[in-house]
């Protein structure tokens, strides 16, 4: 990249896959080398919103985290669209697992919106003083990367939402 031009690449990495197997990629994080880039390429959660607070600083709402050892969508802005049907089908209130989750998109944009609800229309909470949003929410994945860029999605989004104080990476 030459000053003022825009990178062709986000990242570069190296995959060493030297096992006996068919699978082409290896899960193991030592097998990846990272050349060029940062180490995630970050997307905003469906339904999140980016914002300027009044000290002209960007506020955005939640990341999702992708690292080449993860899958993503192809499709994004179109996966958006199943994620919004899917967040608004689910009653406030509800414990949310979900299976096969990768990185988390289904449920995290769930929390998410159900916590801006909760935020917007000033609920109150349930009868126990506590916030309605959702009751909980589980992802489960066989690969083990996908916690990593999970935790940081969660690391990313407002406090009240997810009660941790966010982190910026």
């Amino acid at each position: 990249k030459n000053s003022g031009e825009e990178r062709l690449f986000h990242s570069i990495w190296c995959h060493c896959n030297d096992s006996s197997g068919n699978a082409i990629f290896a899960r193991d994080v030592t097998r990846w080398h990272p050349v060029e880039g940062p180490p995630f390429i970050r997307e905003r959660i469906p339904g999140s919103e980016e914002t300027v607070d009044e000290n002209g600083e960007e506020k955005r709402e939640g990341l999702l985290y992708f690292s080449p050892m993860v899958f993503r969508q192809g499709n994004l802005e179109g996966f958006s669209e199943i994620a919004k049907e899917v967040r608004e089908a689910i009653p406030a209130g509800s414990k949310v697992c979900e299976l096969y989750a990768g990185v988390g998109l289904l449920g995290l944009s769930a929390l998410l919106y159900h916590g801006k609800m909760d935020q917007k229309f000033n609920t109150g909470g349930d009868s126990k003083g506590g916030s309605v949003g959702l009751g909980w929410l589980r992802c489960s994945d066989e690969n083990p990367e996908n916690l990593r860029c999970f935790e940081r999605a969660v690391s990313s989004m407002p406090m009240h939402i997810t009660g941790r104080t966010p982190k910026n990476f």
